[in-house]
C-alpha cells in the first residue's frame, strides 16, 4: 500500500470485516445486537466503521466463529483504528474536514475526482490556486493565502506516485470560469496536459458540446482501497465543509455515477487536443 492507512479508514474496514464474517455466520443485527446486549442501531455503526470497544469486539469474535487468521486480522484493525494521529503531521495543517481527506489522498490504491467548476486541487497551478484564495469572502490576508497555497502545492506530491492511480473528470466550466488573465488559464491547461503524461493520471474534459450529463454539477472524490474486504470511500465537496460517505449502498451509487461521467467525458487524447487548442488561442 501507498502508507500506513488512516484510523478512521481502519475502522471503516472492520466494520465491513466483521459485517462479512456475520453474515458467513448466517446471523443477522440482532443477533449481534444481543451478544452485546445492546441496540441493533449500534451494530450497524459499528459495522459502518463508528469503532469498537476490544471485550465487544472479541465478543463478536467468538460468536461469529472466525479463525485465529481472521480474529488476529480483526484485533489489528482494531488496535490501528485506535491510533492516534501523530503531533505535526501534515494533515493537521488543515481544517478539521479536511484532515482525513489529505491522510486519504497518498493512502488510497485509487482516486478519482469529478469537478464541474473548478480544476482538482491536486491539478491547480499556484497561480491558479492564489486566484481561486482571493475570490473567497472575507478576502483572506496574503499570510494566509501564502499559507494555503503552500500547503495545496505540498498534496500535489501524491501524484508522483506511480503506484497509485489517479483519475480526473473535469467540466470545460472549470477553465472557462476562471478570473484573471488568459495567461493563468493558459498555464492552467498546459499543466493539465503535462498531467496527462503522468503513467499514473488520466484526465477527461467533458466540453460544452455534450449538453447535459448525469450528476452535472456535483463535485465528489472517491478512494478506493485494496483492503480486505476492498473499502471505497466518497467526499462530497460543500461550501465551508464536507462530508464522507463509506456504506456499500451509496458508495455504489457513486461509482456508477462515476462511470457514467467517464462516458459522457472526452477520451483522453481527445481531451489532450481540447486543452492545447484551449491553450493556442489565448
Amino acid at each position: 500500500m501507498a502508507q500506513q492507512l488512516p484510523p478512521a479508514v481502519m475502522k471503516i474496514v472492520l466494520g465491513n470485516e466483521l459485517a462479512r464474517q456475520r453474515v458467513e455466520a448466517g446471523l443477522k443485527q440482532d443477533d449481534a445486537a444481543e451478544v452485546l446486549r445492546c441496540t441493533q442501531q449500534k451494530i450497524a455503526h459499528i459495522e459502518s466503521g463508528s469503532g469498537i470497544r476490544p471485550m465487544e469486539l472479541d465478543a463478536l469474535l467468538e460468536r461469529y466463529g472466525a479463525s485465529e487468521t481472521d480474529q488476529a486480522y480483526a484485533r489489528d484493525l482494531q488496535a490501528e483504528g485506535n491510533r492516534r494521529t501523530k503531533r505535526g503531521a501534515f494533515s493537521t495543517r488543515f481544517r478539521q474536514h479536511m484532515r482525513l481527506l489529505v491522510d486519504m489522498e497518498p493512502s488510497c490504491q485509487r482516486f478519482f475526482s469529478c469537478q464541474a467548476m473548478v480544476v482538482p486541487g491536486l491539478l491547480q497551478t499556484e497561480r491558479y490556486m492564489r486566484t481561486l484564495f482571493r475570490a473567497w469572502r472575507p478576502s483572506p490576508s496574503q499570510e494566509q493565502i501564502d499559507r494555503d497555497t503552500s500547503d495545496r502545492l505540498a498534496r500535489q506530491r501524491v501524484l508522483d506516485n506511480t503506484d497509485q492511480q489517479f483519475w480526473f473528470v473535469i467540466d470545460e466550466a472549470a477553465l472557462r470560469r476562471t478570473t484573471g488573465s488568459a495567461e493563468i488559464v493558459k498555464e492552467q491547461a498546459m499543466w493539465l496536459v503535462e498531467a496527462l503524461d503522468r503513467p499514473n493520471v488520466e484526465l477527461q474534459i467533458v466540453p460544452f458540446s455534450t449538453g447535459y450529463y448525469m450528476g452535472q454539477g456535483h463535485d465528489y472524490s472517491i478512494f478506493g482501497y485494496d483492503t480486505r474486504p476492498p473499502v471505497s470511500i466518497v467526499y462530497l465537496e460543500q461550501h465551508g465543509g464536507g462530508t464522507y460517505v463509506d456504506d456499500s449502498k451509496r458508495t455504489t451509487r457513486y461509482l456508477t455515477l462515476w462511470e457514467q461521467q467517464k462516458a459522457a467525458a472526452s477520451g483522453p487524447e481527445q481531451t489532450r487536443r481540447f486543452l492545447l487548442d484551449l491553450a493556442g488561442t489565448l
